[in-house]
């Protein structure tokens, strides 16, 4: 009857090109996954990982997805997608002719037919305001009518008066951006596994209710697994 009642939660990592997603995704799963080179479409396919599992079988999967490149002529084509012209440039055409532009579509396509929430990644140590390609990327996410959460990445030394400035510019940057429910500070780097609880309990209102149920089963496994590891490092030190 457990895992009669058990569900599968689906989390995207969507980003522009280059921004750190598998970067971001490695320390997630505290685990190497895909492959991380300092250039444009790495990742090519969405890939998922189990991030967390429950003895009930529910499962939270992690998806690392490919970057978003020219975003304005992937809002034009995905309004074609409806039509058989639309469709062969998409799945045949640009296949082979423009694999980035085509790995961009194939992201967006993931998100609206296996995402729960989506997980938009964005450069924090740029300015908001000059990011040129960050309406686009909102808007082609909006349509797809699920449920984001900004997650700000490179933002350097953690607690400084810097990062507070960062955060404040961009959630006043994002607060009428449609689809957005949050925006939180989530480095690869410059951490700390509890930013993770918040991203958690951030998440767990945008899910369906039939959802709702497993999804606090993950997060007290999430919780009791990063507890164990904490004391554990302790035990360790004292050592």
């Amino acid at each position: 009857l457990a895992r009669m009642n058990a569900a599968t939660v689906s989390l995207s990592l969507v980003s522009h090109t280059n921004v750190g997603k598998t970067t971001l995704a490695r320390t997630l799963l505290a685990r190497d996954i895909g492959e991380i080179r300092d250039e444009a479409h790495v990742t090519e396919t969405a890939e998922s990982q189990v991030l967390i599992e429950t003895a009930q079988g529910d499962r939270l999967l992690l998806w690392d997805t490919p970057g978003f490149g020219d975003t304005l002529r992937l809002a034009k084509r995905m309004a074609q997608a409806g039509n058989p012209i639309g469709w062969f440039l998409t799945e045949v055409w640009d296949r082979w002719r423009d694999r980035a532009f085509w790995s961009s579509q194939r992201a967006l396509k993931h998100v609206w037919e296996q995402c729960d929430v989506v997980l938009y990644l964005v450069d924090a140590s740029q300015a908001p305001q000059d990011i040129g390609y960050l309406d686009a990327e909102l808007a082609v996410l909006s349509h797809t009518g699920k449920p984001a959460v900004v997650l700000l990445n490179q933002l350097g030394a953690p607690g400084s008066t810097g990062e507070a400035a960062l955060e404040a510019r961009w959630r006043e940057r994002l607060k009428q951006a449609k689809g957005v429910h949050a925006v939180l500070p989530l480095d690869a780097f410059s951490r700390c596994w509890v930013q993770e609880g918040v991203l958690w309990d951030t998440v767990a209102p945008l899910l369906a209710p039939p959802q709702q149920d497993a999804f606090g089963r993950l997060q007290g496994a999430w919780r009791e697994k990063k507890v164990q590891l904490w004391r554990e490092s302790m035990a360790e030190l004292s050592r």
